[in-house]
């Protein structure tokens, strides 16, 4: 159960309390007023009533109680009121804070997670293994001379080739893969339920349909010449956690890029 729905459950159920407990005070109101009428004649007869009885007393016993009753029923009707307004107003709160919560996990540039996203979902799948058989792997990809592009077409065509990275890694992956920019230009990508295999095919899926592409300036229209990656995959191995994994592909990226670039490269022992 979530936090909001626990939160909703939780007001709702007050909610229900309040409301039951105002109509049972409204419900002895209408009672004392049906005592009141049925036996109006009877305080107006001093004559009739029991030895050392007032009817003036009861009936002023019965209006104070009547009086007090009905005060606690305003309240409890001005607190549903206010029950009703504080709850959507934290109700706003949560949904504002849950996308402040989000926003802090997207990268601003290309709109796909961060940094933080990715060791947040990392840490989360490698405690919930079972769940994957045992099976999870980790890309790690690098823009090949991003630099270059950089320093020779600016930062905008920089900002273009990112985003044009983030899209074909979105494109490429299934739903319950997680991907994110993992900084500068570098991305990350998890493979959960997936063997090493598998995940250096993945790799090379990415990386083909971003060799076939042809770089293009927005603003311009000039042909600016192909986007490469070099990519490298870890697996999981007993025992791991994330800091083993990410090394691992780190070390498998560095291979890839040592043998020339554009390329994907597996762990090695």
């Amino acid at each position: 159960m979530t936090e909001t729905t626990a939160f909703d459950n939780s007001i709702s159920d007050l909610h229900d309390s309040a409301g039951r407990i105002t109509r049972g005070l409204q419900s002895v109101v209408s009672a004392i007023d049906s005592i009141a009428a049925d036996n109006a004649q009877f305080f107006s007869h001093p004559e009739t009533m029991p030895a050392g009885t007032e009817g003036d007393a009861m009936r002023a016993l019965l209006a104070g109680i009547r009086k007090q009753i009905a005060e606690v029923v305003d309240h409890g009707r001005s607190f549903e009121s206010k029950l009703n307004q504080y709850s959507a107003e934290i109700t706003d709160l949560t949904r504002q804070l849950e996308q402040t919560k989000k926003a802090a996990m997207l990268d601003p540039i290309t709109g796909i997670g961060n940094r933080r996203r990715f060791e947040e979902s990392l840490k989360d799948i490698l405690s919930h293994l079972s769940d994957f058989n045992e099976k999870v792997s980790v890309l790690l990809a690098d823009v090949d001379h991003f630099k270059t592009v950089n320093d020779t077409l600016g930062h905008s065509v920089g900002d273009q080739v990112l985003r044009l990275v983030a899209s074909n890694f979105v494109t490429n992956l299934k739903g319950g893969d997680v991907v994110a920019r993992w900084g500068g230009d570098e991305f990350a990508a998890i493979l959960p339920n997936t063997n090493l295999d598998n995940a250096l095919s993945v790799a090379e899926t990415v990386r083909n349909s971003i060799a076939t592409r042809t770089l293009k300036n927005k603003e311009t229209g000039e042909t600016m010449g192909k986007v490469t990656l070099s990519i490298g995959v870890s697996t999981y191995r007993q025992g791991d956690n994330a800091h083993k994994l990410i090394f691992r592909a780190d070390q498998a990226l560095y291979e890839a890029k040592r043998l020339g670039r554009n390329r994907s490269a597996p762990e090695t022992e």
